[in-house]
């Protein structure tokens, strides 16, 4: 009896056994792995839209900045200083889609680029490293006039795009990106605010 036990015990596992658990292991590990990749393209996605909010927020400053040039009509002068600007000008309140002007030191000078980094620094529209795109489009909301009346405001629409994982870098000179063909290529953040004259009188 007492030899019976031992070999027992020496017997170990069998092939069945073995197998089981390791068809178990497997299933294990590949649900884990799928996880996996789920969570890291989650954290992605929420990364860029975060980076894209913040630069749409950037590019709406930007536009408030450029309206301090705005400062006529006021008290004084009757006339409109709008064309002063550099994208409030009122050649380019039409409410189609543009790409900014660039500064007057080249295409990616800070502050002024139309596009963005995966870091959300500014580059030049057609950089290898491009990675978010930026347009606007103008239109008044009241009081226009073409912009002669001291209480004129313009909407401005800032919308930030990014290519999906499969597509290669965006063109951001390409202002049809909402159309049926290409839609589906990008993601995109859009914000609105409103824009007033600073009258210095």
């Amino acid at each position: 009896m007492a030899k019976l036990r031992s070999r027992a015990r020496a017997r170990g596992y069998t092939v069945v056994e073995v197998m089981s658990a390791m068809t178990l292991f497997a299933i294990g590990a590949a649900g884990v792995i799928g996880m996996q990749r789920v969570t890291i393209q989650g954290g992605v996605d929420a990364r860029n839209f975060d980076l894209g909010t913040n630069i749409a927020r950037e590019w709406q400053h930007r536009l408030q900045r450029d309206a301090l040039l705005w400062t006529q009509p006021n008290s004084i002068v009757s006339t409109s200083n709008l064309a002063t600007t550099r994208w409030l000008a009122p050649a380019n309140i039409d409410n189609q889609w543009r790409v900014p002007a660039p500064g007057p030191l080249g295409a990616d000078e800070p502050g002024y680029a139309a596009a963005f980094d995966v870091f959300g620094h500014d580059v030049a529209p057609n950089s290898d490293n491009r990675m978010f795109c930026v347009q606007y489009r103008l239109g008044w909301v009241a009081n226009s006039n073409n912009g002669t009346s001291p209480t004129a405001i313009i909407r401005a629409e800032v919308r930030v795009f990014w290519s999906r994982l499969e597509f290669g870098l965006p063109n951001c000179a390409d202002t049809t990106v909402e159309g049926a063909a290409t839609r589906n290529q990008y993601h995109f953040v859009n914000l609105a605010t409103a824009i007033r004259g600073n009258p210095n009188q």
